[in-house]
């Protein structure tokens, strides 16, 4: 059953709510400069290696084996990007609504379809992820790298005490 709340960001007529970004300013340097930038090396490297006759690479091993592991390679960061940098948002929050975005398209949710908030350790850094009530247009979790005030604006709106 899909959020129903969900609704794509419209300025309500005579009303404005002031939000705050809750996610990272780096979020557009992880979701989309480190895929593209990494993507396009790996597949020149892997083409170059694919392209260029055997006899001309000079490896101590042979070619083969050095375009398998390109491929591997290159197929890894493809699933690693997929599974994890683009499902990075990044979420705006007012006193009523939020608003997460994948800088294609913006959605605003009630905060009365929360579930739950969850902080978690991975590859280092520390993710939030929103679990809603119902999936929306993003699903029905919702990941970001928390800013620099995630915490102080979750504590002065009370909500400090949401379960993780």
């Amino acid at each position: 059953m899909e959020n129903q709340n969900a609704t794509p960001q419209e300025p309500e007529q005579g009303k404005t709510e002031k939000t705050e970004c809750l996610s990272t300013n780096m979020t557009l340097f992880w979701r989309v400069f480190t895929p593209i930038f990494v993507t396009v090396f790996l597949t020149g490297l892997l083409l170059t290696f694919i392209f260029i006759p055997e006899e001309e690479l000079y490896l101590p091993f042979p070619a083969l084996w050095g375009r398998l592991f390109l491929l591997v390679l290159w197929l890894g960061w493809l699933l690693f990007v997929r599974r994890t940098l683009w499902r990075l948002k990044r979420v705006d929050a007012g006193d009523t609504h939020f608003y997460v975005t994948n800088y294609w398209v913006t959605v605003r949710y009630p905060w009365a379809d929360v579930e739950k908030v969850e902080r978690i350790r991975r590859l280092g850094r520390k993710l939030v992820t929103i679990h809603l009530k119902a999936p929306g247009r993003f699903g029905q979790r919702i990941t970001f790298l928390p800013g620099d005030r995630f915490e102080a604006w979750m504590e002065e709106r009370g909500m400090a005490g949401i379960p993780e």
